[in-house]
């Protein structure tokens, strides 16, 4: 197994359990044991990590770890308990640990176990100890290796280390389990292949593993299946890259809905699996047919064809669980059976005046993003001198909210805007389709810009879940997005003028208050902020009171506001169309965006070239800035880690 891993491309280093003593310490009987335990066995553990991590070509950050038997697993364990950070995969075999051993498997979920047990051990009850190891592991990148008999091997004495002898060996325990499992190797040597090399410190979700998940989508109903939704986000707030739950079996779960009718519950299974694996080619397939049971017949079309331009495309496995010619050729199948039903007659066009309709929810094509339609109105924008003076109060200053004057009347057209904030799985399905760059740099989000070239909207210096609002993108990368969907839906208004685009600040005022006159949209007192937004300090249950986390959050995680419209304010600041000007005298009345430069210099960049408004404030930014009539502006090519957008749509 040694020559297989290292012909894998990893560096194997195999320490005898029965100790030489590098460090100093050794027992010749089992009264020197005890002391040698506490004393010489943690120096000798180190010893061997410290010498492995020297050797020339040993990646240090990437290190995985295997035992067999009682010392081998305990030596494996305590080794990752003592080196969290390296260590990225665990491989147990027929053993058992100390509680502290046991108490850190359950509190590391990020470290990948593979177990493995015989029935047939001769040290019994070794293989229900392993049961035990798997169960309490948090980990949910683990899986058990079963090796089940007819009954367990009679106890006969314990697991001794200086006289392996005294009970026969019967192939069921420690390394003896590879010659009557010849396979047993190799099922070892892919796991670190996949832990180590392919996917660091990750293996696919397993079935077993994800047990209390599953059970929560087959018999939890809507609660359950937005319980796990919930935990789903909030696991990719810690790792992105986190699964807990296996594409196909969710795949059964869906289908075993709709199969029993419940058509609705099983769009929501294809959706949240969608989420789990944005990049299966079967999950929008799924989603497809589910759609088209559900007589959704434009959103079937939608998904098939993007499930299908994924299968032409080749970049990635059809799915996480298969990418056979056969899989394929039955997936290309269902695809052409859905685009031909849902090619029939659409839906009425009650039904299609009905989706225009304020409070309805549209999406124009699967990497578009949700769109709420808002009703035209009037509304009184900016703030009163009241509210600025309560503003300068508490923590402003009155120059700091002088341009959010003079209050004025503006009439607003029905239009769409986005549910939420862009999120990075959207910013990504446009930079795969276009190629679009990252850009030089991005700023840090401290009040001064300042360029830093390794950030960007791909590594924003804080991990981010697929439904964080993407961050680092300038105005005019928010233009090339908007560009790239008007592009995808292939039409364009009579006026010449692309559906999508940003909002103009007026709309984006009038979306922010959802219909009230209030400081922010919840109301006039502003302990309400930490139940609604994402801003410098967060509340984030009664016993606690902690900070935002310095970083951004899945977008839907606070409640909406009055029009149905998610993080309005924090979490980002949002580009608008508009030129800034200091002052909204001569401002248009109409909601259409100002794209009159200001006279003002202060309004310019340093080409002279108008600052772009932005709204909303974002999770660094103290409360008092939540207010729907904050203003702020920067260059039209400013990219910092607080700054996102959502988009506008004209409607027919």
């Amino acid at each position: 197994m040694a020559a297989q891993l290292a012909a894998a491309g990893i560096h194997v280093l195999t320490v005898d359990s029965r100790v030489h003593g590098e460090s100093g310490g050794r027992y010749d009987n089992e009264a020197d044991r005890a002391a040698y335990w506490k004393t010489w066995w943690p120096s000798d553990l180190d010893a061997a990590f410290q010498y492995l991590r020297s050797r020339p070509g040993v990646n240090r950050e990437v290190i995985g770890a295997g035992g067999a038997g009682n010392l081998g697993v305990q030596s494996a364990v305590e080794t990752a308990r003592r080196h969290p950070a390296e260590i990225k995969s665990l491989v147990l075999l027929s053993g058992e640990t100390e509680r502290p051993g046991m108490e850190f498997l359950h509190q590391a979920p990020q470290l990948p176990e593979l177990f493995v047990a015989d029935d047939n051990d001769e040290y019994p009850p070794t293989q229900e100890e392993m049961k035990l190891l798997y169960i309490f592991a948090a980990s949910s990148s683990k899986r058990f290796v079963h090796y089940s008999q007819s009954e367990d091997a009679p106890w006969l004495w314990y697991e001794t280390f200086l006289d392996s002898g005294k009970v026969p060996a019967n192939g069921g325990h420690g390394t003896d389990l590879f010659k009557p499992h010849p396979e047993l190797p190799g099922i070892i040597v892919h796991w670190f292949e996949t832990t180590l090399l392919k996917t660091p410190g990750h293996a696919p979700a397993d079935t077993e593993a994800s047990a209390q998940i599953l059970s929560q989508l087959e018999f939890g109903g809507a609660a359950g299946i937005a319980q796990v939704k919930q935990q789903l986000l909030e696991a990719r707030k810690k790792d992105p890259h986190t699964q807990l739950f296996p594409e196909v079996t969710t795949d059964s779960i869906g289908e075993d809905y709709q199969r029993g009718g419940d058509v609705k519950s099983a769009i929501e299974i294809f959706k949240l699996n969608l989420l789990a694996y944005p990049g299966s080619a079967d999950a929008h397939y799924n989603l497809a047919y589910a759609y088209l049971a559900d007589g959704q017949k434009d959103l079937a079309r939608q998904y098939a064809e993007k499930a299908w331009a994924m299968l032409d495309s080749h970049n990635m496995p059809l799915s996480s669980w298969s990418d056979t010619d056969p899989r394929r050729a039955e997936i290309r199948s269902g695809i052409e059976e859905v685009l031909k039903k849902a090619s029939g007659p659409s839906a009425p066009a009650s039904a299609t005046t009905t989706r225009r309709q304020p409070g309805s929810v549209f999406r124009d094509c699967p990497d578009c993003p949700e769109m709420v339609v808002l009703p035209a109105g009037h509304f009184t924008m900016g703030s009163s001198a009241a509210e600025k003076s309560w503003a300068a109060s508490h923590g402003g200053s009155a120059e700091a909210v002088a341009d959010e004057a003079p209050q004025h009347e503006v009439s607003v057209s029905a239009f769409a805007i986005g549910k939420y904030d862009v999120t990075r799985a959207d910013y990504a399905a446009f930079v795969r389709e276009t190629g679009y760059p990252s850009g030089d740099g991005c700023g840090a989000g401290v009040g001064e810009w300042k360029k830093q070239p390794g950030v960007s909207w791909q590594k924003p210096g804080f991990q981010q879940t697929d439904l964080d609002p993407v961050v680092c993108v300038s105005w005019q990368d928010a233009q090339a997005y908007v560009a790239w969907l008007n592009r995808k839906l292939g039409r364009m208004s009579t006026a010449g003028e692309g559906l999508y685009r940003l909002p103009s600040e007026a709309e984006w005022e009038y979306a922010a208050r959802g219909g009230t006159t209030t400081k922010f949209w919840w109301g006039e007192d502003v302990t309400g902020a930490p139940a609604r937004a994402w801003f410098k300090e967060n509340c984030v249950s009664l016993s606690e009171c902690a900070r935002s986390g310095g970083r951004t959050h899945p977008v839907g995680t606070k409640p909406p506001n009055d029009f149905g419209l998610y993080d309005m304010a924090g979490n980002v600041w949002q580009w608008t169309e508009d030129c800034y000007d200091n002052s909204y005298a001569g401002t248009p009345a109409d909601g259409r965006a100002n794209e009159t430069p200001s006279s003002d210099a202060q309004a310019k960049d340093s080409q002279g070239n108008c600052l772009r408004v932005d709204r909303g404030s974002s999770y660094l930014f103290p409360a008092w800035l939540l207010r729907s009539g904050t203003r702020e502006r920067n260059p039209a090519d400013f990219r910092d880690v607080i700054m996102g957008f959502r988009v506008a749509r004209t409607l027919p």
